[in-house]
């Protein structure tokens, strides 16, 4: 009888064991999963990133151009006659205006895109955390999972 126990707690501690391994592996690929599924949302963001660097781009060279043409503007109006420099500085007064509303805007999508590069550099971080914590936490069972194998065995 005291055999058969013997062989009953082997097959208990092996069954065990083997549902550990199984529980391990399962945390593994889920945390695998997880790194893959962040790591997807990072390039979507980074693409966001990438296009809105390309938008406000754009739009400081339009605002580049636009200031050139209303600097040009300004200099062919002084030539002109002295009342119709007047109406002209007028318009020009108010296309700058909008010039300087339109570079408050860019400013603002500007420190937007720094926000988000930070909540990404952030994100990455909590990444590397939960990594380096996960595998951690996988080295702790392992440590734990050893001892109780060898006192189930004797």
């Amino acid at each position: 009888m005291a055999g058969s126990e013997s062989l009953e707690e082997r097959e208990a501690a092996l069954t065990h064991r083997e549902a550990a391994q199984d529980e391990r592996e399962a945390i593994a690929e889920e945390r695998d999963r997880v790194a893959e599924q962040r790591d997807s949302i990072a390039d979507q963001r980074e693409a966001a990133s990438d296009a809105r660097d390309l938008q406000l781009d754009e739009k400081e060279k339009r605002l580049s151009g636009l200031e050139h043409l209303l600097d040009e503007r300004a200099r062919t109006l002084r030539e002109a006659v002295p009342d119709m420099v007047r109406r002209q500085h007028e318009a020009i007064d108010r296309s700058r205006s909008v010039l300087q509303r339109a570079e408050q805007r860019l400013l603002r999508a500007e420190a937007s895109l720094q926000r988000s590069r930070a909540a990404i550099r952030r994100d990455e971080a909590e990444i590397q955390r939960e990594v380096a914590a996960s595998s951690q936490h996988e080295k702790s069972e392992d440590g734990e999972a050893d001892p109780t194998d060898e006192s189930a065995e004797s």
